[in-house]
């Protein structure tokens, strides 16, 4: 027998609907979405830090041998 009045499973919310009228599936895929867009940029501006890195360290190079 459950305890509290709750079954197993159950989340507490009468309806599948949030305060603003969406459904709380609706809200998990914005989430979801969301935070695959949000990965995919972080590993975006990550590669180009990284190449503008790697670029800098060439035209060292580049500056040294010239130099020389």
């Amino acid at each position: 027998m459950p305890v509290g009045g709750r079954a197993i499973g159950k989340t507490g919310f009468s309806s599948g609907l949030s305060a603003s009228g969406r459904s709380y599936n609706d809200i998990n895929e914005e989430i979801y979405y969301l935070s695959i867009f949000m990965a995919t940029l972080i590993a975006i501006l990550i590669s180009i830090a990284l190449l503008y890195i790697l670029f800098e360290k060439c035209q060292k190079k580049q500056k040294h041998f010239i130099t020389a």
